[in-house]
């Protein structure tokens, strides 16, 4: 089964303690959007449970920090610009005759 579905602000993920240890998550509150819920065969020893769990926390940590890389590539570039923007707002005022300096 494969199953595409687009996150939006009101996605959730929610799981369940130990014995069931189940991860559901659902990419918008919108009723027709995918829903993805994981479980262990009842037999799946903990330790076993664990490593899966590691496995894809790892996973999601890679995703979320390649996102937030972009983020901060961004949020400097906008700051970058804004004090461009600045500057050259300050040196026509200057050049004008309307700066202090």
């Amino acid at each position: 089964m494969r199953a595409c579905d687009f996150w939006t602000t009101s996605g959730t993920v929610e799981s369940a303690p130990f014995p069931i240890a189940s991860l559901r998550l659902r990419p918008s509150r919108d009723p027709r959007a995918n829903e993805l819920q994981m479980m262990f065969p009842s037999g799946m020893r903990v330790d076993e449970q664990l490593a899966v769990a590691d496995r894809v926390l790892a996973g999601v940590q890679r995703w979320r920090d390649q996102i937030a890389e972009v983020a901060d590539r961004q949020r400097t570039a906008a700051d970058e610009l804004a004090a461009a923007r600045e500057e050259i707002a300050r040196l026509k005022a200057e050049r004008e005759g309307g700066g202090d300096a």
